[in-house]
């Protein structure tokens, strides 16, 4: 793998690292043949929201290489797209489980999820998040 300007590997899975896992958590919570009582006391949307949303926030951070002066309309944009991307393949990945199906509702949820906290996060930023620039600058 190429080092960056930032510190190579190390960083690169600083970064990225808790992106890799959350995935890896959603692939082994599909492949499930059954979901477990316990998560079936909330409802599904809110748990596909939840996890995207998570996901597009970790996704966020990645893209802006964990700087909050880096996350942009255009990040936020790409965050949600990325999680929206991969909802898709979580549902065809549930086509193929046993006792699991692929529905329209759980990527409409997960689209959902992702782009309330992408927007949430850019506007946060936009808002709240500038940096104070130094006098007798304008």
């Amino acid at each position: 793998m190429a080092r960056g300007p930032r510190g190579g590997l190390r960083s690169h899975l600083r970064v990225w690292g808790p992106v890799w896992a959350a995935m890896a958590l959603i692939f082994a919570a599909s492949a499930l043949s059954r979901v477990p009582s316990a998560a079936r006391a909330i409802d599904d949307g809110i748990w596909h929201g939840l996890g995207y949303g998570l996901l597009a926030a970790l996704l966020l951070r990645a893209f802006a290489a964990a700087r909050w002066e880096a996350v942009t309309g255009r990040t936020a944009l790409a965050a949600a797209a990325v999680a929206t991307l991969y909802g898709v393949t979580d549902e065809l990945h549930q086509w193929f489980v046993p006792g699991r199906t692929a529905e329209w509702s759980d990527l409409v949820a997960d689209a959902t999820g992702a782009a309330v906290v992408c927007g949430a996060l850019w506007a946060w930023r936009s808002v709240c998040g500038r940096a104070p620039r130094p006098e007798g600058t304008s």
